[in-house]
């Protein structure tokens, strides 16, 4: 078979024309495989001058959408950050940080969490754990190994927990809510704790409102909140009208516009500073909490600056105060409950 140049007719050979026709699309011989090559690169030289050409020309125009240059450097730097490569290391990184601030909040409060359940149980007798762990189908004695020196053989003894051994194991199996609704039932004393648990409850939720509050930039709800959170009456009341009187006598060092029992609409708060509404409980027991219920949903219409519900010497139980917590939360997010 005869190979030649498709543009002089020269023969080739077969090596030369596979070459040619793979690099050039058509056979040529070694002369014109150089010119179409030099051709090839002079072309591609040129397409890069397009480019870049147009590449500034699109960059001046953007540029000159800006007035400053303080604005063209904003701009460039939005460009360059909405990279796909930056986009995905700023999203890792934030979900990276995120997983990690979870992990030390949950471990933080698994260690608090124990640290109450054994404060608790520490103050019941043997015989009320001994009962806490038929309630709970929980073993309230321990196996051992023996060695029968008469026979050689080895046998399985039970043998009743120390009362310190009895808090470690239901420290470990029971949840909190468990042993706090024991401790009400047994009649054990556990204000103290309660009271500490709410606190660190508010505490939290106060730090939730607190960068709600920054990013809508109303700081008084939060100042509010702070003083309320410091105030502790001088002795517990049987009547809601002391707990009101010295509550508004305190506020009143730091807002003078305190006020108290201002009427708007059908509503008369017991509270209101700036435009906010307190309203107080105490002491507070089952029938009061159903009656906050209905003054959220027409306080909030009269006081939209904020509702702020202080509960003072709560007795009720702790599963019952839970529940009617959760469902103020679920259905009025923005109600701060506070007990004190």
């Amino acid at each position: 078979m005869r190979y030649y140049c498709n543009i002089c007719k020269r023969d080739i050979t077969k090596a030369e024309f596979l070459y040619s026709v793979k690099h050039f699309d058509r056979p040529l011989c070694r002369d014109h495989q150089e010119l179409e090559r030099r051709n090839q690169e002079e072309i591609t030289k040129i397409e890069k001058v397009k480019t870049q050409i147009e590449n500034e020309s699109s960059e001046l125009e953007f540029k000159n959408n800006f007035q400053s240059e303080e604005e063209i450097k904003e701009a460039d730097s939005e460009r360059d950050w909405k990279s796909t490569g930056k986009i995905i290391a700023k999203k890792l990184g934030r979900t990276i940080l995120k997983g990690a601030k979870k992990a030390v909040r949950y471990s933080k409060k698994v260690v608090q969490t124990r640290k109450w359940k054994g404060k608790i149980l520490s103050r019941m007798t043997k015989n009320q754990l001994k009962k806490l762990c038929f309630e709970n189908k929980i073993s309230p004695t321990k196996e051992i190994t023996k060695d029968g020196e008469e026979f050689g053989e080895f046998y399985i003894e039970e043998k009743d927990l120390t009362k310190s051994e009895l808090v470690s194991k239901l420290k470990n199996r029971l949840k909190l809510g468990t042993i706090i609704s024991f401790a009400e039932r047994s009649n054990i004393s556990i204000k103290d704790v309660l009271q500490e648990i709410e606190k660190k409850r508010i505490e939290r939720e106060l730090k939730e409102m607190e960068d709600k509050l920054k990013r809508d930039g109303n700081n008084l709800l939060l100042k509010l909140t702070k003083e309320i959170i410091k105030f502790q009456p001088p002795r517990e009341y049987k009547k809601e009208l002391y707990y009101q009187d010295t509550l508004a006598s305190v506020l009143r060092i730091k807002f003078p516009n305190t006020a108290i029992e201002i009427t708007r609409g059908s509503t008369r708060p017991d509270i209101v500073v700036n435009g906010v509404a307190i309203e107080i409980k105490g002491p507070t027991y089952h029938r009061d909490l159903k009656t906050i219920a209905d003054k959220c949903l027409r306080y909030t219409q009269n006081f939209p600056q904020g509702l702020i519900c202080v509960l003072f010497n709560v007795n009720i139980t702790n599963q019952l105060y839970k529940e009617w917590c959760r469902g103020m939360k679920k259905n009025f997010p923005d109600v701060l409950i506070l007990r004190k």
